[in-house]
């Protein structure tokens, strides 16, 4: 029989009482199957108490001391209890309440790293699926969808993005060899604190691997965690710790890596399922991580590198290749697309001083002059080497051409640094007198020469169209058999020939695109052509073609605008049902838009939007987001004009009416609020929002009972439960009912502990009902940490200051709350 062996809890994961609210659904639950209760709350002394139960039969009232190992964290205040065997009960109550206790403890052992206290992979993975499905929610249209726009604080708005933080510590392995594993563990929790104090209130920091930590930041932007890992990299890698033996000051190397939800995902992405999308969201973050690691881009870059950075500022050269060709490492995982146009840079004076210096002897020996800087040293600034442009895009890498050498004896070497070129910026067209190249696979002319031609062509003519096709399904069967996939794309471009004539103009877009060039073509007859070439694609050769068509003119764009046109409706072609044809029109834009939007350009998502509405003044979708965008921004009488406008073209429109009202409730126009609330419902009877903004307006007439039948109906909708607990919360503590208030908000933070407005109640309960300060200043610190702009969270940190004998920082809590 083997022994028993005692489960220890270290340091870093004794339980607290902070923890007894952090997972008081789970201490209910353990009580619960000894006693039973109606509704129950946790009551924190101050001083010495009792650690005997106390029963108080004329409240039926059960006062049950909650210790653990000796310490007394709390007590579990129980109403409604029905004490029959009141004697018998009240001995073995205090051992049972430990048990709960214990019950609660190994959950906290289950979920948190014992050597750093940093939560596990496991749990970081399921907060992020969590997260991922609140996001999800938020893609359905404003008048369904759980999000809103309405900011404000008293509301608790929400904002739907998040994002994670990979640290990688690159000289761990290193500290271990050289000084052990004890010292190096007790290094890595040194980096663990550090990072605890770098991260926001809000954030969930995890240990994701050996030699690696994660933060995840709910409602992080790309701003915020750019700032935030900075800060944390920078903190960490200024941690020394003094090996005894040696007297070595000993640090790590740290460098991170982060990526954001929704904004780096697109596409396909977004249909997978919630935990691929989780998984797939801290891999982009660990790319990041991984290139922000290497050393001369480390250097550059403050050891930090964003996801949406890795495109225009993280690629390199990693080998040459025959025929002036180069592979890079940037591929298909990072978002890398055929066509892609890079220039080449480089640090490495020296290759560049032999280059010139041969050149020189060969002109008598007048060579170029390197550049030096005042102390001698040469300066750190790359110096420009030309132009490559993707041709082949891997999963991990891209094949590229050599479009371009600034000096033809100074070749592109493994270790350049590339950075990504606006469209018109690049020396893609060929000179005149240069013969151009056909493609021998396709007989299509190859990319630069294509681009060549249409900016000749393009110029003869008033009306012409640029269509390019994807060929998805050759991108699919590529991984197995390439030479397969070649000969698909060649029998496709046989098919596009038969169909579209031998007279048009046509080239390589990549490996899977195709491009063509239509001189005195018009949307309609493109429509046509291009649904028959797609439809035969797909029966003749089972390829699922996407293509997006750009006619000019079109609006006020340039005929140069053409190929970037053509990208936006190919990305709205790629969201089409079968056939799949894109034509840039009002839908194109707005779905551009919506993209600009989701990474936080609102000002160009604006003009993107007005521009949907100069090509179909009828797309309600347009105004509907454009007023979105203006109350955003703070401009609620301009977003009124846009939903009003969305309204007139179609007064059923659910999305409008919600808006409109939302947009007349932050105006101080209640009853018109009130009104276009009841028209959304009419519509829409189960609309979640309506039902809670209604509820809102009553109760801020007084009208409790039936503020209380709005959240009601909102509650049976079984949606968005922890928002409806926070408003019963506040409906009960207007009545007075401070304890089912309390159990309201215990619910409210179970659905979502990041609900600042909730915690914010919580910690008011707390300071009302003499309870301990100490986890009131706790959460009333969270929710100011959480919404910075909630003036009654500093309000009630103010207090908990006050009763906690803290007077300062009470004034600086309160001057801050003076300020918003």
């Amino acid at each position: 029989m083997k022994a028993q062996q005692h489960i220890s809890c270290g340091i870093r994961t004794i339980l607290t009482r902070h923890d007894l609210i952090t997972y008081e659904h789970l201490l209910a639950d353990a009580v619960s199957r000894f006693l039973t209760y109606k509704s129950y709350s946790l009551y924190f002394p101050k001083g010495k108490h009792n650690p005997q139960p106390v029963w108080d039969s004329q409240d039926r009232k059960l006062l049950l001391p909650l210790t653990l190992q000796g310490r007394l964290l709390g007590v579990f205040v129980a109403r409604g209890v029905s004490m029959r065997a009141r004697k018998s009960m009240m001995d073995v109550l205090p051992g049972l309440g430990e048990l709960a206790l214990e019950k609660v403890q190994l959950y906290k052992l289950s979920i948190t790293d014992p050597a750093t206290g940093l939560f596990t992979r496991q749990h970081m993975e399921q907060a992020l699926c969590r997260e991922t499905e609140r996001i999800r929610d938020c893609f359905k249209p404003a008048g369904e969808g759980g999000c809103e726009f309405n900011g404000h604080a008293e509301q608790g708005s929400y904002s739907a993005c998040m994002g994670v933080i990979s640290f990688t510590l690159t000289s761990l392995r290193t500290v271990m060899r050289d000084y052990g594993y004890l010292f190096a563990d007790e290094l890595a929790a040194r980096l663990a604190d550090v990072l605890g104090e770098c991260a926001p209130q809000q954030a969930l920091a995890a240990r994701t691997g050996d030699f690696e930590y994660t933060l995840f930041i709910p409602c992080g932007t790309s701003s915020s965690c750019r700032r935030i890992a900075k800060d944390a990299v920078r903190a960490m890698r200024a941690v020394r710790m003094v090996h005894e033996l040696t007297d070595d000051h000993v640090g790590v190397g740290v460098c991170a890596g982060y990526a954001t939800y929704p904004q780096d995902f697109e596409g396909p992405l977004f249909g997978l399922a919630v935990e691929e999308q989780a998984r797939q969201l801290l891999r982009k973050a660990r790319i990041a991580a991984g290139i922000a690691g290497e050393r001369n881009l480390g250097e550059a870059t403050g050891h930090v590198m964003g996801y949406n950075r890795i495109l225009v500022e993280g690629g390199k050269v990693v080998e040459t290749m025959p025929m002036s060709r180069v592979m890079v490492s940037l591929g298909r995982s990072m978002g890398a697309r055929e066509g892609a146009r890079y220039s080449v840079w480089s640090t490495d004076y020296r290759s560049h001083r032999m280059a010139t210096g041969a050149q020189g002897e060969a002109n008598g020996g007048e060579g170029l002059a390197e550049p030096v800087s005042a102390e001698g040293t040469e300066p750190k600034s790359p110096l420009y080497k030309g132009e490559i442009v993707l041709m082949e895009v891997r999963e991990s890498q891209s094949q590229a051409e050599v479009m371009h050498l600034g000096d033809p004896t100074w070749a592109i070497e493994p270790g350049d640094r590339i950075t990504l070129m606006p469209e018109e910026d690049g020396i893609a067209a060929a000179p005149q007198g240069e013969t151009a190249h056909l493609d021998p696979l396709t007989g299509l002319l190859r990319h630069r020469d294509f681009l060549a031609r249409f900016a000749r062509e393009r110029e003869q003519c008033d009306r012409f169209a640029l269509a390019l096709v994807r060929l998805t399904g050759a991108e699919r069967v590529q991984g197995e058999r390439t030479p397969h996939a070649e000969q698909l794309v060649a029998e496709s471009a046989e098919v596009c020939r038969s169909i579209l004539g031998d007279d048009v103009v046509g080239g390589r877009y990549g490996l899977n695109s195709l491009i063509y060039f239509h001189a005195g073509a018009v949307p309609d007859h493109m429509r046509e052509r291009y649904t028959r070439l797609c439809e035969t694609l797909d029966s003749r050769l089972d390829i699922e073609a996407a293509v997006g068509v750009a006619c000019h003119p079109f609006l006020n764009y340039r005929r140069a605008d053409s190929l970037e046109n053509c990208l936006k409706a190919l990305e709205y072609a790629m969201l089409c049902p079968k056939p799949r044809v894109g034509v840039m029109d009002s839908l194109a834009l707005n779905i551009s838009a919506d993209k600009l939007y989701s990474r936080g350009d609102t000002f160009d998502a604006i003009e993107e939007y007005k521009r949907a509405l100069l090509a179909d003044a009828d797309n309600t979708m347009a105004w509907n987001s454009l007023g979105v965008c203006y109350a955003g921004l703070g401009r609620p009488q301009e977003a009124r004009k846009q939903f009003e406008e969305a309204l007139a073209r179609n007064r059923k429109d659910v999305m409008a009416l919600y808006n409109l009202g939302n947009v007349c409730h932050t105006m101080g126009e209640l009853k018109e609020a009130q009104t276009y609330y009841r028209k959304c419902l009419k519509q829409h009877p189960g609309h979640f929002f309506a039902l809670i903004r209604l509820g809102q307006l009553s109760e801020a007439e007084r009208k409790y009972g039936m503020a209380r039948q709005y959240y009601n109906r909102a509650a049976k909708l079984e949606e968005n439960q922890g928002i409806v607990q926070r408003y019963l919360a506040r409906l009960c503590m207007r009545q007075g009912r401070t304890d089912e208030a309390r159990e309201c908000l215990h619910q409210a933070l179970i659905h979502n502990p990041q609900d600042a407005v909730a915690l914010q109640l919580m910690a008011k309960l707390y300071l009302d009902g003499g309870e301990d300060p100490e986890i009131a200043e706790v959460l009333a610190r969270q929710a100011a940490a959480l919404r910075p702009d909630m003036k009654s969270a500093w309000l009630e940190l103010a207090r908990a200051f006050e009763a906690r004998g803290r007077h300062q920082d009470a004034r600086e809590a309160l001057y801050k709350a003076g300020a918003l």
